[in-house]
């Protein structure tokens, strides 16, 4: 349990301080990879502070002790493509969950729990951290059902830990660097409707996609079905 913590907790930050600290200080590399396209008034970011830090580590401390307590602990093998398949069959799941809890956020009845979270149209990677306690038990929910319907493998369990927090700075960073189709989700903390899933998928199935006007990420098939 600890190892699944920390690794979570180490790789938020430390992906989150490469893309802030690292390639947005570089020119170069921040031109070639901004994937803005709508021109809004920067805006402050929330800083760090000992408090919030240490409460966004207890949150993330039960949120993993309720994973491993409590969902079933299954053991798939060696079998690459078994382990593989289940993998990807997590991302899916994973995304219509997210879909689902993002896009009920956006009605009118719980409209008010997702305002803090869209405070900013312009993104900074932590802007992903930046919600109210009742978003953050809603969307955790929707982030570990499919653990509970799938079962854990603690090795895959690790990695998805690692690569959902790539997924999620990433898409809040106005950047386009592995995962995220362009200006995805950037589209829509600019319009605050649509792209409400991690990738394109789902709101296409649900006529929900705010079309990315640049090229997708390279390391999700799903990121390719865009219009033209």
């Amino acid at each position: 349990m600890l190892l699944y913590w920390l690794l979570g907790s180490i790789s938020f930050y430390s992906i989150g301080i490469l893309i802030e600290k690292g390639i947005k200080s570089n020119d170069v590399l921040r031109d070639k990879l901004t994937a803005r396209v709508k021109t809004v008034k920067n805006q402050p970011f929330p800083s760090f502070t000992i408090q919030g830090i240490i409460i966004g580590e207890i949150k993330a401390f039960l949120s993993a002790l309720i994973v491993l307590y409590l969902a079933p602990e299954v053991h798939r093998g060696n079998s690459l493509l078994l382990n593989l398949g289940w993998f990807l069959m997590r991302i899916v799941a994973a995304d219509f969950c997210f879909y689902v809890a993002h896009r009920l956020l956006h009605t009118r009845f719980l409209q008010k729990i997702h305002l803090k979270h869209h405070e900013f149209r312009d993104s900074s990677s932590f802007v992903a951290g930046h919600k109210s306690l009742v978003e953050y038990i809603i969307v955790t929910i929707a982030d570990v059902l499919p653990i509970f319907i799938f079962g854990y493998d603690i090795t895959q369990l690790c990695a998805w830990s690692v690569i959902g927090n790539a997924y999620n700075l990433e898409g809040h960073s106005s950047l386009s660097i592995f995962f995220i189709p362009s200006d995805f989700h950037d589209l829509h903390h600019t319009c605050f409707n649509g792209n409400y899933g991690i990738q394109g998928f789902w709101d296409r199935i649900f006529n929900t996609l705010n079309p990315p006007t640049k090229k997708p990420g390279i390391m999700f098939p799903v990121s390719l079905i865009e219009d033209k």
